[in-house]
């Protein structure tokens, strides 16, 4: 059975806890950073080379606060749009075998985290086929993290699934 959206959420949520500020690489149609700003940030961003600008305020579902949504079109290998140590978390999902340079993409989340921030990627590991893509190892995921800064790098593969959980912290 395939990783459920609500795994990764729950991954998310365990992973990153509540903070100010969180950033989505690979956004898409902006639905998780949606639920970002629901349940994690009171600011959520998401970027992706093809995303559709989104702005916009809702309400957080535990206290009923104003919390901010935005995505905007932004390649993940260079964020100049953000200032450096901007976000308390990043997270990626099912992103970043799509970046063409991913190390370049990593160092760009790692610039934008603050110190002692947190990054989430959940991701297809290699053996993976149906889509016919060329996935990561857990191994080499490790290795990309930890040559681009990254420290306490973990990552784990689904046990029966090709998908990996890999965090790690700036």
């Amino acid at each position: 059975m395939p990783v459920a959206n609500e795994q990764i959420r729950s991954q998310i949520v365990a992973t990153v806890g509540e903070v100010e500020a969180v950033l989505d690489v690979g956004c898409g149609n902006c639905e998780l950073v949606r639920f970002l700003a629901q349940q994690v940030a009171r600011q959520a961003v998401g970027i992706d080379i093809n995303a559709d600008p989104v702005r916009e305020q809702i309400q957080c579902e535990q206290n009923g606060e104003l919390r901010t949504v935005w995505c905007a079109q932004v390649d993940a290998q260079d964020m100049e749009t953000f200032a450096d140590s901007r976000f308390d978390a990043v997270v990626s999902v099912h992103a970043l075998h799509e970046i063409a340079n991913p190390d370049a993409a990593l160092r760009e989340m790692r610039r934008v985290l603050k110190a002692g921030g947190r990054l989430l990627i959940a991701d297809f590991a290699k053996g993976e086929t149906r889509w016919d893509e060329d996935y990561f190892t857990p191994g080499q995921i490790r290795a990309m993290l930890r040559g681009v800064g990254f420290q306490g790098v973990r990552v784990e593969k689904v046990p029966g699934e090709h998908f990996i959980f890999a965090s790690a912290t700036k």
